[in-house]
């Protein structure tokens, strides 16, 4: 049975036709994954499936009793109470059963009315939390805390205080503990280190509910999906079967889908030719009109999305300096508190370390405090004089109301409007969509953008903090060439093993 169901959907972005004709179903009990390159519409098409974007046309229908929850790229929520509170108020209802029936029973025991009326109704509610495995809960929200990696001290925290990995995580256990019929995620495995991938891989292989994925991560759906619909040439193409099968029939699709594309074209063409030759001859022109007649009625292919469209990233080096360029000695790292034992290395020059931990734990903490943004605990750490540095923060608060081109601009008013075209276009960021509001790109899309700015920037030390996240394929694979090039020292933050492993010389585990 279909919980949920597009038909017909098409959405412009300004002049931009975004989709021509979207059909997608999603049955119960169904694990789907949503794919396609950055910028071919896969946040957009959450948001309209949730409904907070409507389409231009076409109809999103929901079966009437169908419950979802959404985890959305850029989740906004940041409240007072600590994490705990905010979890354990998924079973909000059941709470207040329990304190209905203590009512009760305190009621009967004070001879507040029928004993054996007010002892009936507390039995009863009791025999519904017992039925609803209340009083299992704690060891249920346990597990599940327990997996995504929250300490002890950070249940008791306030959300707004926590970092923005673990404050999403926290969204994450919330929509997981609701266990609505449809789970929709927009990257959920973006905050999590590897071991709470695995955490989350396997709670979901075995969630008896349906749910639709967004995520670059080819591993991870290839271990949870058994529908996958992809995203291109403005339609969305559903596959039945793991994600492997799809890969693979996909480039069959793609194929025929070329050759449909070209054959149709020089059909075009063929018609166009002959339209304008014989349009004004008195002996054909009837002809002529009743070709272009059937031309402006023929159901035109959309030119195939150029998925091997070139993304080049490459950051500008300045010079070189010593040989010591890093050292880090007995640093203390945290807030009011150390929140890992002291640090101590030495990056020597042109070396790339990735820096590994659960989340939390305390990279990007360790990386704000040599960059002087937050103060050490104690002990030091020195920079090389000469050094300069090129940050990719992955907590960089951006005006979405900018389009990439005012970005470029905004930093570099000296470039010339085709310069910041070519910056961008080099990055993936093309056309039009340079011109868009950031906030109606993906995700993907802003990265683009900002690595667009970094790539202007010379320096000879990167720090890179969680830089995938958001990037489609083709893109991580042009960041990965571009960090092996660059000739400088390196410190990467990430929690995808794929993309470091080959590419650091050394590992660093908090």
């Amino acid at each position: 049975m279909a919980l949920v169901e597009l038909s017909d959907i098409q959405f412009n972005y300004s002049d931009k036709e975004l989709y021509k004709s979207i059909t997608l179903k999603i049955n119960n009990g169904e694990h789907c994954c949503l794919v396609g390159i950055n910028g071919s519409g896969k946040t957009t098409l959450l948001n309209i499936l949730v409904g907070e974007i409507k389409p231009d046309k076409g109809k999103v229908y929901w079966t009437p009793g169908t419950t979802f929850s959404y985890l959305d790229q850029q989740l906004k929520v940041a409240v007072n109470m600590p994490v705990s509170e905010y979890l354990y108020g998924v079973y909000k209802d059941l709470f207040d059963k329990e304190k209905r029936m203590e009512q009760l029973y305190e009621e009967a025991a004070n001879g507040e009315g029928d004993y054996e009326k007010l002892l009936s109704k507390a039995e009863k509610l009791g025999d519904e939390l017992m039925n609803s495995s209340f009083y299992s809960l704690q060891e249920k929200v346990g597990r599940l805390t327990d997996g995504l990696g929250f300490l002890k001290e950070q249940l008791e925290t306030p959300l707004k205080q926590l970092s923005s990995g673990q404050r999403e995580k926290a969204y994450l256990a919330k929509m997981l503990l609701e266990e609505k019929d449809v789970l929709i995620m927009d990257e959920p495995t973006n905050f999590l280190d590897a071991n709470q991938v695995d955490w989350l891989t396997n709670y979901l292989v075995s969630y008896p509910k349906a749910f639709l994925i967004v995520s670059h991560d080819q591993e991870f759906l290839r271990k949870i999906a058994n529908v996958v619909f992809v995203l291109e040439n403005q339609t969305c193409t559903r596959y039945k079967g793991t994600f492997d099968h799809y890969l693979e029939q996909h480039e069959l699709d793609k194929e025929q889908y070329m050759k449909n594309y070209i054959a149709q074209q020089r059909y075009i063409k063929k018609e166009e030719t002959f339209i304008a030759k014989h349009i004004v001859r008195a002996t054909s022109s009837k002809a002529a009109k009743s070709r272009r007649a059937r031309l402006e009625h023929l159901d035109r292919l959309e030119s195939p999305q150029n998925e091997d469209g070139k993304v080049y990233f490459a950051f500008p080096f300045t010079h070189d300096v010593g040989k010591e360029v890093l050292k880090v000695n007995e640093l203390q790292i945290g807030y009011e508190y150390p929140l890992i034992d002291p640090i101590s290395f030495t990056l020597m020059k042109g070396q790339k370390i990735a820096i590994l931990g659960q989340n939390g734990v305390g990279k990007t903490t360790f990386v704000k405090t040599i960059l002087g943004v937050i103060s050490s605990l104690g002990g030091s750490y020195e920079w090389l004089k000469g050094t300069e540095i090129n940050y990719f923060n992955q907590d960089e608060k951006i005006d979405l109301s900018l389009t990439p081109f005012e970005y470029i601009r905004q930093h570099y008013p000296e470039m010339s409007n085709t310069d910041i075209r070519k910056a961008l276009g080099a990055t993936g960021v093309k056309k039009e969509m340079a011109l868009r509001k950031m906030n109606e790109l993906s995700g993907g899309e802003i990265s683009k953008t900002r690595f667009a700015l970094m790539c202007r920037k010379k320096s000879n030390f990167l720090v890179l903090d969680e830089p995938t996240n958001h990037l489609d394929q083709k893109a991580k694979d042009a960041l990965f060439d571009a960090i092996e090039r660059f000739p400088g020292a390196v410190i990467l933050i990430s929690h995808e093993k794929d993309f470091y492993d080959g590419l650091v010389d050394y590992e660093l585990h908090f």
